[in-house]
């Protein structure tokens, strides 16, 4: 474990083999553990990187959470490359973590060689399609449980809800989890409620997904929640040069849950670059 000190804090990460770089951004509810599925596989051709975004891992936080944001996390990991003196990196972003991987392709174009998004939760794409309604009024009524267990002070349990909810588990899901990725879970239970509650973040639309300049492989998991899935398929349309692969087997964490496929489309994607 290394750590690297950009605005203001340390942030934890691995880093393995040689070559160009790929910088791996988890999730909510995670840190950079998520990603030992893929370290060896893209270590053989690359040099492996992931970190640990603010007030994730195991380490004291730096604060009470107050800076916990979008806008936090995009700046750190900006900040983050721009350290490892790496030059342009290809960034691989998992879910909210793909959200802060397309700001940084945005904002930083310098900074990213090639865009990997992993089913972003980026729900305003759907407000202008009339038959996505249905399917993004039951995820929100879904996610009720879910804030209201963060609201009273229950991170745990909002933690394992989130899991399976984003995984199409019923109760009792996250129980039948490996008891490493359990534990992962519960130790980044804490932030649940910081992100729940945070800042809203800015609105990314198609208009602003067309401005993404880098090469873009949009990734979904063949039984995801249709909410998700119709947001990879906005995504790719929106997006210059961008392409769409779907992970037989498996759900949200496809990357986790049929690491080979997930591995093998990656590194397709990272040779033509």
């Amino acid at each position: 474990m290394r750590q690297l000190r950009v605005n203001g804090v340390d942030l934890f990460y691995i880093e393995e083999g040689t070559g160009a770089p790929v910088v791996f951004v988890h999730g909510a509810w995670m840190d950079l553990r998520y990603w030992e599925p893929q370290r060896q596989a893209v270590a053989t051709q690359y040099k492996f990187l992931a970190y640990n975004l603010r007030y994730h891992g195991t380490a004291p936080w730096p604060d009470e959470g107050q800076h916990y944001s979008v806008a936090t996390h995009t700046a750190d990991l900006a900040a983050f490359i721009h350290g490892l003196n790496a030059g342009p990196v290809h960034l691989v972003g998992l879910s909210s973590g793909g959200r802060l991987a397309i700001l940084v392709a945005l904002q930083h174009p310098d900074l990213v060689r090639s865009l990997t998004v992993l089913e972003p939760p980026i729900d305003e794409l759907l407000v202008d399609l009339p038959e996505a309604q249905p399917v993004r009024d039951e995820w929100r009524k879904a996610f009720e449980p879910i804030r209201a267990a963060a609201q009273a002070g229950e991170a745990i349990q909002a933690a394992k809800l989130f899991f399976e909810l984003a995984n199409n588990q019923g109760p009792g899901g996250f129980d039948t989890q490996p008891e490493a990725f359990r534990r992962m879970i519960l130790d980044n239970a804490r932030t649940v409620p910081l992100q729940l509650f945070a800042p809203r973040p800015p609105a990314i639309s198609c208009t602003t997904l067309s401005g993404v300049k880098a090469p873009t492989l949009v990734v979904g998991g063949e039984q995801t929640p249709r909410n998700l899935a119709l947001i990879n398929e906005v995504v790719v349309q929106c997006i210059p040069s961008s392409s769409l692969v779907v992970v037989p087997r498996a759900t949200h964490l496809m990357s986790h849950q049929n690491p080979a496929a997930f591995n093998d489309a990656l590194l397709r994607f990272l040779a033509r670059q």
